[in-house]
């Protein structure tokens, strides 16, 4: 009988009967020995518990190793050509699964170190009685199935894991299209209110008059001039998100400080959260290019100015107030506490000129509980019916996007202010 080994079914090996391939549940043992008595004594032995294959050098082993799936290795140590502890070695390396037995009739204390060492199961010397080879083979053969088992389990492990992997990516990419389109939503609500009350408006005051001249007409020309201004907006916002979802860079622009400023006061006259309210605004005195998109700069402002204005049904003042920093912020020393949160620290381009804009408020402020959750997307403090909870996680991705840094302070009954840090250029010629 002779033995054939199937690479292509490692755990099903054959037996080759007149010609035809028997599939058989055996392992694979291979016996390498360059004397013919050991060898063949072997192969009468395990003949009936294994499919025995038997070669007479190191050289035969490895070639047979490279073609076929193999379980235990019955090694002599001295051989002709390679020696054993070489072809230990290789074996390691082309099929680290595969058990090893070591035999030797020249026993000394460095070969078994260095078998021990090189990966053998066990060691044996010659000649050797039935049980102890017994026994050796069958212990290798149990760590050559654990070793199995525990490759089955990782590869499975692996594939679950990949598994979940995909379903993440999969969860993750429509939580970010979900928050993609709510945060368009979102921001085209305040430039859409503006319009709103800009219309609404217009057409009282043409409903007022049959013609418009003078005075009249120079103000109708600038509330058509504000709604440019908005439409113009909500195309920017939507182009920005359609970047986004194409993965194109977010354009890296500057603007005026202190013009947007000015276009904030503009802009929330016709807000109705701002009616019963006062704007204060104050400008920087010497003027700093904020190394900010306009739209998500003006986007920001917004959202802060109207969710200041909220923060209460009193009257209140709103004040957006911007300052000129020459030296780098002392991010460190900006005192941590359950009520003050620094947002986007990793990532602040903190290098001087910086420009700080903050937005205080006179509502009610932030309860202690919940101050560290207002920069997460969909927590809201104003109820069910008040807001997306967008707001302020929104400003926390653009900050981030020019690399500056957002910081919140609140007191419950005591107002809320917010300061954002840009990075900043010089006006040309400045």
């Amino acid at each position: 009988m002779s033995v054939v080994a199937q690479p292509s079914s490692p755990s099903a090996p054959a037996v080759a009967r007149n010609d035809v391939m028997i599939p058989t549940d055996k392992k694979t043992l291979l016996v390498v020995d360059d004397e013919e008595g050991p060898r063949q004594s072997l192969r009468m032995v395990f003949r009936n518990d294994y499919l025995v294959h038997a070669v007479d050098s190191g050289e035969k082993a490895l070639e047979f190793i490279r073609a076929n799936p193999v379980h235990t290795v019955i090694l002599d140590i001295r051989m002709a050509g390679i020696s054993g502890i070489e072809v230990l070695r290789q074996i390691k390396a082309l099929a680290p699964q595969t058990e090893v037995i070591m035999l030797t009739a020249y026993e000394t204390l460095e070969t078994a170190r260095q078998a021990i060492r090189h990966g053998a199961c066990d060691y044996l010397s010659k000649p050797f009685d039935l049980p102890t080879i017994r026994d050796a083979v069958a212990r290798a053969m149990r760590l050559r199935n654990i070793s199995d088992n525990v490759a089955s389990t990782f590869e499975r492990f692996r594939h679950l894991t990949d598994e979940l992997h995909d379903a993440n990516l999969r969860e993750e990419m429509a939580r970010t299209a979900t928050e993609i389109y709510a945060g368009v939503l979102h921001d085209i609500n305040n430039p859409l209110t503006i319009i709103t009350g800009i219309v609404e408006m217009l057409e009282m005051q043409f409903a007022r008059a049959a013609s418009l001249t003078g005075p009249s007409l120079d103000d109708a020309r600038n509330k058509i001039s504000l709604l440019s201004k908005q439409v113009s907006t909500c195309t920017a916002i939507i182009a920005r998100y359609l970047k986004l979802v194409r993965s194109g860079p977010i354009d890296s622009q500057t603007v005026s400080t202190n013009l947007v400023l000015s276009d904030l006061v503009s802009l929330l006259k016709s807000h109705p959260s701002a009616k019963a309210s006062k704007l204060l605004i104050k400008p920087l005195d010497r003027d700093l290019m904020a190394c900010i998109n306009c739209t998500e700069l003006i986007q920001i402002l917004l959202n802060l100015t109207v969710n200041a204005f909220q923060s209460t049904s009193q009257p209140q003042t709103v004040e957006v107030a911007a300052h000129r920093i020459e030296e780098p912020v002392e991010v460190a020393a900006i005192t941590r506490h359950p009520l003050s949160v620094v947002v986007n620290e990793s990532t602040f381009a903190n290098r001087p000129p910086l420009v700080a804009v903050s937005v205080s408020d006179q509502g009610k402020g932030i309860d202690e509980a919940v101050v560290s959750r207002v920069f997460e997307p969909y927590f809201t403090t104003k109820g069910p019916q008040g807001g997306t909870g967008l707001g302020l996680s929104i400003v926390s991705r653009l900050m981030k996007n020019c690399h500056g840094l957002v910081h919140l302070e609140t007191k419950p009954g005591a107002g809320t202010r917010i300061t954002l840090y840009f990075p900043a250029v010089a006006p040309t010629g400045a």
